[in-house]
């Protein structure tokens, strides 16, 4: 067999309705106000996180129709406030599954402007970043996914499906240098495997939830795996794993087993190779979620997988 993943047939049309309903956009710009942040469009706000914000900033505010303008003298300073106040909501019970982690608030040009408790970018709206792994391999003729089980204890989506690997990008760490750690934590991939991977499309994934705004965007690598390697969980994080062809992770895609993410990760690279009809509305909905490549954005975005050995 070739070790490029190879599949002869797409997904039949049921499947791409089904999937195309999941993957539906809840998103209603209009009922989320903006939030700026010295004077830069970076998040959105649901009632709830509007009303504490008024209530609870420290610094310059500005209520307008557009959205809530908070100000202060420069980014540290916006940091170190927001940080702050995410402590004592957490501290009053208002910010639940508090981390200790921090990711990075970047511009529009993907320059990091200052560092959050990542727990706190959801109820904010504000964008993170996040790798993800498509794991293939070979068995018993065709090619099959690495599926993951999220771990019981895990505070979002416990028990569900999750791609091979998936983790946020914490502050500080370039792409390449999260996809290696994750992948060593979450499935005990060593680095000389997966060093030469690129990254092979991002996705905005964008959808309300509990704690206010999931605004993400998805770095998308697929490791092709050799058949003897077998992914261990080393954090405690995923319960287990389990190889699944194309129609079982399909039917799980459907019966709502997969999280949302990893479902989009797994569709972008259904569409990579020839799984989806290019003129049936899935396709179409998975285009808007494509992110362009920018010349700040690293590591280069390549049309091939690096091979494992």
């Amino acid at each position: 067999m070739t070790r490029i993943p190879y599949f002869t047939h797409c997904l039949n049309a049921n499947q791409q309705n089904r999937l195309q309903s999941l993957l539906t956009d809840y998103f209603d710009s209009d009922s989320w106000q903006i939030l700026w942040l010295n004077g830069l469009k970076l998040g959105r706000l649901n009632r709830q996180w509007r009303a504490r914000i008024i209530e609870d900033w420290p610094a310059p505010i500005e209520i307008k129709p557009q959205g809530i303008h908070l100000h202060t003298a420069n980014w540290h300073e916006m940091g170190e406030a927001l940080q702050t106040m995410a402590q004592n909501w957490h501290r009053q019970g208002y910010l639940r599954g508090w981390r200790d982690e921090k990711f990075d608030v970047h511009n529009a040009n993907g320059e990091p402007l200052f560092e959050l408790e990542r727990s706190a970018f959801r109820p904010l709206g504000l964008l993170s970043h996040a790798v993800h792994i498509n794991g293939l391999t070979q068995h018993n003729g065709e090619w099959v996914f690495w599926i993951g089980r999220r771990a019981a204890h895990k505070a979002v989506d416990p028990n569900k499906l999750d791609n091979i690997v998936g983790g946020g990008i914490a502050s500080g760490e370039s792409i390449q240098e999260a996809m290696l750690r994750e992948a060593e934590e979450e499935a005990g991939l060593s680095r000389n495997l997966l060093e030469s991977l690129c990254c092979q499309s991002v996705r905005h994934s964008r959808r309300p939830v509990s704690r206010g705004l999931h605004n993400e965007f998805l770095h998308i690598f697929d490791a092709i795996l050799p058949p003897d390697t077998r992914p261990e969980n080393q954090d405690g994080e995923v319960a287990g794993f389990t190889k699944m062809t194309v129609p079982e992770l399909t039917d799980a895609m459907c019966s709502g087993l997969l999280m949302n993410d990893a479902m989009l990760v797994t569709l972008d690279a259904f569409a990579r190779y020839g799984l989806l009809d290019k003129n049936h509305k899935l396709f179409q909905r998975l285009a808007e979620t494509i992110v362009p490549p920018v010349a700040t954005r690293k590591p280069a975005y390549a049309q091939t997988v690096a091979m494992g050995k």
